[in-house]
């Protein structure tokens, strides 16, 4: 039994941690968001619906549907008996007077919430326990994202990464090479989560075998993909996992060889702010067709000038009002930050977008790394 002074210890925790604003989010956001999860299924036959009362009629349904069909069959019957129960003494409680006949009618409310009560405590249980395996899963992740960058002569590195799950399938990652010059990875696997995360462990496992043998982005990208179709991302049915990636080599000299698969372009950023060069003209991401080929492209960074490379997740975040983030912002950003340090761009980059969001979790793992070439 939990003593008085674990109750005084809860209660003081709850005290200490309040803020108002985390209140208003739990409309604004938090339900917000569980909300979109819940009607996804109906949300074009819900637009289809003129505004009014059979609109949010038609959006509470698809609310209850949506939870509902994510509880196990038992846990739905339930529910079910709840919510008979909540309307017979409901129905008591408005026709049959007050307070003569309430007696019934308050028994019943009482065991509802007694039921609902235990419904929550059934999932809360369940959820503790996939958010265990998570955990795992989320410390496998976080060793994969590299918590410092590399010190390169005569360049300098900056990144961000915020994930939108507790897994993330975005990732970045820079190897100095021996006998000089760096190769970079960096890509996103579809989806978020658990399964995004284990085909992006997968990416860069098969990524650090490869440059052992040939650094070369052509032969990078064509080895991960082989590597995934192995694993059934390629099969014509049933699930598909696949990642959108570039593989980059760069030389001390500035020149360096990119392959991009399926991903955002790069952008070659000159001194004065304004994109000067897009690499990327189309290809399968990986793990979709067999035996594809990527085209490998060249370019060379002059003193001050830097690479960009982003993630899906930064031009596609929304804000609450469901507006794009947007390539626009990404070039303000740039235009504004011209002249300053990897770091620096890469800073601006992720308080633009945070601003943007506004305390909302990011729609998709959202990551920024940018090489900049010292001047000289």
């Amino acid at each position: 039994m939990a003593t008085r002074r674990a109750w005084m210890d809860l209660a003081r925790e709850t005290l200490e941690s309040f803020d108002s604003q985390d209140v208003a989010d739990l409309y604004s956001v938090e339900w917000a968001e569980a909300r979109g999860v819940l009607v996804s299924e109906h949300q074009d036959a819900i637009e289809k619906e003129r505004p009014g009362w059979r609109r949010e009629l038609l959006r509470t349904s698809a609310v209850l549907h949506g939870l509902v069909r994510r509880l196990s069959p038992t846990r739905r019957l339930v529910v079910l008996v709840v919510l008979i129960g909540f309307l017979v003494a409901f129905l008591k409680l408005v026709t049959g007077g007050w307070p003569a006949d309430a007696t019934w009618a308050v028994f019943t409310l009482l065991l509802c919430t007694v039921l609902l009560l235990l419904l929550l405590g059934l999932e809360l249980v369940d959820k503790l326990r996939f958010r265990d395996e998570l955990v795992m899963a989320r410390q496998l992740q976080a060793e994969l994202v590299p918590q410092s960058l590399p010190a390169i002569p005569g360049f300098e590195l900056g990144a961000f990464n915020r994930v939108a799950n507790t897994v993330g399938g975005d990732l970045y990652e820079f190897q100095p090479l021996e006998k000089g010059g760096l190769a970079i990875l960096f890509g996103d696997a579809s989806g978020h989560g658990m399964a995004a995360g284990l085909v992006m462990a997968v990416a860069h496992t098969a990524w650090r075998l490869q440059l052992e043998r040939d650094p070369s982005p052509g032969e990078v990208l064509a080895t991960l993909n082989r590597v995934l179709c192995r694993l059934g991302s390629c099969r014509t049915s049933g699930p598909r996992q696949f990642f959108a990636g570039v593989a980059l080599l760069l030389q001390p000299d500035g020149s360096f060889v990119a392959a991009i698969a399926g991903h955002p372009p790069v952008l070659r950023v000159g001194t004065g702010g304004q994109v000067l060069e897009r690499f990327g003209r189309g290809a399968y991401p990986l793990g979709v067709k067999q035996a594809q080929s990527y085209e490998v492209e060249a370019g060379r960074l002059g003193p001050g000038e830097l690479l960009l490379l982003h993630s899906d997740g930064l031009p596609e975040a929304r804000d609450a009002s469901d507006r794009e983030f947007g390539d626009g912002r990404v070039l303000s950003v740039l235009s504004r930050m011209a002249g300053r340090s990897a770091p620096d761009v890469a800073a601006a980059l992720s308080a633009e977008v945070l601003a943007f969001l506004d305390r909302r979790p990011v729609g998709d793992d959202v990551s920024i790394a940018v090489l900049r070439r010292l001047p000289d």
